[in-house]
């Protein structure tokens, strides 16, 4: 009776964690009744937003993945941040614009159509390219470059020449070198990425925003576009991810880790689950 209990004590401790390094490296929602559902989610800021739970028995059901929409849930954990949903204040849907929820001064909040994450606000800084450090404010002008200023009002521009690391709304960017490819010139210019995930593998990504001339009636007028533009930094070298032709380049990237390459072919991660996919590769090596 003795052996029994403590293998069942035992049991109790250890399969949480086996539970734990199973869905670490997943994204999951949670419903109006807090059960948790685990998978990876695609889609994030569109009206197709879903969660892709992997199905346990999938010869039986004859389907891989159950879909789960995300307006059903009251929360949701998407790359390792967990958002709430907070309902729109003028119109009904889970992708309105305006939310009721009142962010603190002292405070950052991440949306993702009317989920919110927020988080403590941390000291903003910059560091130099003599490696520097300098903590204070930075402000998001409308035109021009971005100013931290510091304890006792000094005003640092920060710009490639003199600056090569900032935070800013608890964000680091880095500077790296002629990586941007901008259309239709193809130039490669200077620019700080946002640093997503860090590890042997580095994950970084850069809001383009361009302007396109759209002609209509014979008028012409100027349309400005966005691009979200992904990369990834393996042994000090830059790689640009594109939509289009992914799989072949992340299967090389990943190319050590073949369960992760497996997960890939089998459409358990797709490039909407690149952060996944990098922290996997980074903590299963």
């Amino acid at each position: 009776m003795r052996k029994n209990q403590r293998t069942i004590l035992i049991l109790v401790f250890i399969l949480p964690f086996f539970g734990f390094s199973q869905n670490e490296f997943l994204d999951f929602v949670i419903n109006q009744k807090n059960d948790t559902i685990y998978g990876t989610i695609r889609n994030v800021i569109s009206k197709r937003s879903v969660l892709y739970e992997k199905n346990s028995d999938p010869e039986r059901d004859k389907i891989k993945f159950r879909s789960h929409k995300l307006i059903k849930y009251k929360k949701i954990r998407f790359n390792d941040k967990i958002y709430t949903y907070v309902k729109p204040s003028n119109e009904d849907g889970i992708y309105a614009g305006k939310t009721t929820r009142v962010i603190p001064k002292d405070s950052i909040a991440k949306r993702l159509g009317d989920f919110i994450n927020i988080q403590k606000r941390l000291p903003d800084f910059v560091i130099t390219n003599k490696n520097d450090t300098i903590y204070g404010r930075i402000k998001d002008p409308s035109v021009g470059k971005f100013r931290l200023l510091d304890s006792v009002n000094n005003k640092i521009k920060i710009e490639t020449e003199k600056i090569k690391i900032f935070r800013f709304n608890n964000e680091i960017l880095e500077l790296k070198e002629k990586i941007i490819v901008v259309p239709p010139f193809f130039k490669k210019d200077d620019a700080y990425l946002k640093l997503v995930l860090n590890g042997k593998l580095k994950l970084y990504e850069f809001d383009y925003y361009y302007n396109r001339q759209l002609n209509e009636n014979n008028n012409t007028s100027v349309n400005q576009n966005w691009e979200k533009l992904i990369f990834i930094e393996k042994d000090n070298n830059l790689i640009r991810i594109n939509n289009l032709l992914h799989k072949k380049k992340l299967i090389e990237i990943f190319s050590e880790n073949q369960k992760l390459v497996s997960k890939i072919l089998n459409k358990e991660y797709i490039i909407d689950n690149i952060y996944l996919m990098v922290k996997f590769y980074n903590e299963n090596k």
